[in-house]
């Protein structure tokens, strides 16, 4: 696991887009486009809004959502909402959850049978952002939750007491498979977390667990 801290926003921004620059040549290179888990909350907004301004093969490169709130996509708290806005006016391809069905476990189906259905057989993505939430928690996956124990389904919805709502959430073993994860986070109320991450004490709690099969962990972790 590697860790890069930051002191400062603008340099985490800078940081982040030479490494997607990087990640995503590669990609494209080897497999001629580009998938990747964005993470939804408020901490990669602004890095968002920087990779939105740069010059990139955005018809190449497709989106998905790490985890979603059962709201409307128009709703203040939708990761869609946040990640269309920051990319807006780019036209990106980006996959949502579809909250409007019925029960919150038909969106997760609905969900998982589209990774497997476009990023081949087992689904892999190229890359995955993720957070860090001040409980420890990542996506959806919070601490004590019914997600944590899913073996097999790479998509679930998840009842969440410590916020009193269903979330839709990846599942580790559909995190894991990628290629490349990193972490995204800014604030002082992730350090703890992300002390024990480095001094690989951390699988106490739903962000320690992620593994990457075939590839790195990185933080990018901003002190601002």
């Amino acid at each position: 696991m590697k860790h890069f801290p930051f002191p400062t926003e603008s340099a985490w921004i800078e940081a982040l887009l030479a490494a997607w620059q990087k990640c995503g040549a590669e990609a494209l290179q080897k497999r001629g486009s580009f998938t990747v888990a964005l993470s939804g909350g408020s901490s990669p907004e602004s890095f968002y809004k920087a990779l939105s301004r740069i010059e990139w093969p955005w018809s190449s490169t497709k989106f998905y959502i790490g985890d979603e709130r059962c709201v409307p996509i128009d709703h203040k708290d939708s990761n869609y909402r946040m990640i269309y806005e920051s990319f807006y006016p780019h036209t990106i391809q980006l996959e949502r959850w579809k909250t409007e069905l019925a029960k919150p476990e038909e969106a997760a189906i609905d969900y998982e049978r589209r990774l497997r259905r476009e990023l081949g057989d087992p689904p892999r993505f190229d890359l995955v952002l993720l957070g860090i939430g001040n409980d420890g928690h990542t996506a959806s996956l919070f601490p004590e939750t019914k997600a944590l124990l899913e073996t097999s389904r790479l998509a679930v919805s998840n009842w969440v007491p410590q916020v009193d709502a269903m979330r839709l959430t990846l599942t580790f073993p559909m995190l894991s498979r990628a290629r490349e994860i990193w972490f995204v986070s800014k604030g002082q109320g992730k350090q703890s977390w992300i002390e024990k991450m480095t001094a690989g004490t951390g699988t106490d709690f739903p962000a320690g667990q992620i593994t990457c099969q075939h590839g790195e962990i990185s933080i990018f972790n901003c002190l601002a």
